[in-house]
């Protein structure tokens, strides 16, 4: 945690001011989140698509960066897990549809998915038999949990990854593409993002803008000088950064709500899947529906007893199963993962813990999201990374849209390296004001508290 003293010769707060989170984002640049070591891996987009995946397992990381050599081995994009999930996927497809190409989709997982609407008598109690994809629990207010919505449809508007021309010259193996020409693929597919980066200079403000905006999980951070990457930010990473030294703000009150009173994570909608769920249905919502993770929850009772993320794919290639995807849930979670760990498998708060101790759980146990659960172990809610980001800083800054002015060190560097979501130059709030105030003549005293910051949150392991 960083001292007082050397806070206050870098931020300036407000016991009453929700911006204090805003303002040490704004005042710190990115290389101050720079760990002391990290394992950059940068793959040419010549690479054989296979020999990629293989060496990002080998490697033990979630992603790599993607160099051109036609553009100077300029940082044009990553391959990730994600990428790995919808290779997996178009196999999987393309196994199906020479097996036989005039079977039609057959609907016998209907028990695999839920839906709880709301609108209905609270007081119903829980019913499910093999017909039932809508139901509702008893005493739970406003929730929806979806898992696929109708099974049935869902199987038939799985979303295709390439065009039927593109299925046909894929016959053999789609692992001998290079990186280069699957990306063409998923480009055509209009599903390729640009690649979203910011430089070690810039504001961990505007990265956390990105984070958000772009919808978006790492965030590739480059010299300034030359392109080169330097490292990545995440949620995950900028969370912890926010947790280590807002300690030594003013505590605002807020930070003994419950997240659930606060809005904080997702209470309607949340997707779960059955231990007997099939592996291919929780890949494609993983792949389609916009979530990284989704708790495994018993079928009558809802109980959390797991949980299966994107990461967990890769365990399908570590026990060899990739010709094997025929396989449930429960079945999956067996497969071994280097990225998994048993006490990592559900963690959890209760609906009553305050947004603080969610903050701390999700920074001390380093996982991506939390499960909200009611006394008997039920899901209640899903709170993410995104969620404590988007609620500490991106929502706040946002308001502040027309009175946020940037630091001196950060606006020299024009447009492209401050936050372009916030207009500059315009008139700053009191709190602001009494900060820039002393700009000038406190500019060296600023520089050695940043610095000092720099040095502490250097020493501490952020991977």
């Amino acid at each position: 945690m960083v001292d007082n003293s050397h806070n206050s010769s870098n931020v300036q707060t407000s016991s009453n001011s929700r911006l204090n989170y805003v303002h040490l984002m704004q005042f710190n640049a990115c290389y101050e989140a720079m760990p002391t070591s990290s394992k950059m891996v940068v793959f040419d987009t010549k690479l054989l698509l296979k020999k990629a995946f293989n060496g990002l397992i080998y490697q033990n990381t979630r992603h790599v960066l993607l160099s051109d050599s036609a553009k100077n081995n300029a940082i044009v994009g990553i391959l990730s897990v994600t990428d790995f999930i919808r290779v997996l996927l178009l196999l999987h497809k393309m196994k199906n549809e020479r097996k036989d190409k005039q079977k039609g989709p057959v609907c016998d997982d209907d028990k695999n998915s839920l839906t709880i609407k709301t609108g209905v008598d609270r007081n119903t109690n829980l019913e499910l038999n093999d017909n039932v994809t809508q139901s509702e629990m008893s005493d739970v207010e406003k929730q929806q949990i979806n898992t696929a919505d109708d099974e049935c449809q869902n199987k038939k508007e799985v979303k295709e990854e390439v065009t039927d021309a593109v299925i046909n010259t894929l016959n053999e193996d789609i692992g001998t593409l290079t990186i280069s020409e699957y990306r063409d693929l998923v480009c055509r597919e209009g599903k390729l993002m640009d690649l979203v980066s910011i430089t070690a200079e810039e504001s961990l403000l505007k990265a956390a803008f990105l984070l958000s905006k772009q919808r978006i999980h790492r965030l590739p951070v480059l010299d300034p000088n030359d392109g080169s990457p330097l490292f990545i930010l995440t949620h995950k990473r900028i969370l912890k950064f926010l947790w280590l030294f807002g300690q030594s703000l003013h505590v605002p009150s807020y930070h003994n709500k419950t997240c659930k009173e606060l809005g904080v994570g997702t209470y309607d909608g949340i997707r779960v899947v059955y231990p007997d769920t099939s592996l291919i249905l929780c890949l494609d919502i993983l792949l389609n529906k916009g979530v990284s993770g989704v708790p495994v929850v018993e079928r009558k009772t809802f109980r959390v007893v797991d949980m299966y993320s994107r990461f967990d794919a890769i365990g399908v290639a570590l026990e060899d199963k990739i010709d094997e995807l025929d396989v449930t849930v429960q079945e999956a979670l067996a497969f071994r993962n280097t990225f998994r760990l048993e006490k990592d498998r559900v963690v959890s708060i209760s609906v009553d813990d305050s947004l603080w101790t969610a903050i701390t759980v999700l920074v001390e146990r380093n996982v991506h999201r939390l499960c909200v659960l009611k006394d008997n172990g039920a899901i209640e809610g899903l709170i993410s990374l995104s969620d404590i980001m988007n609620f500490l800083v991106v929502n706040v800054a946002e308001l502040q849209t027309e009175n946020l002015h940037y630091h001196s060190r950060f606006s020299q560097h024009s447009q492209h390296s401050s936050l372009g979501i916030l207009p500059e130059g315009l008139e700053s709030t009191n709190d602001l004001s009494e900060k820039m105030d002393g700009e000038a003549e406190n500019s060296s005293g600023r520089q050695h508290g940043a610095g000092e910051l720099h040095q502490k949150f250097r020493t501490i392991s952020m991977n």
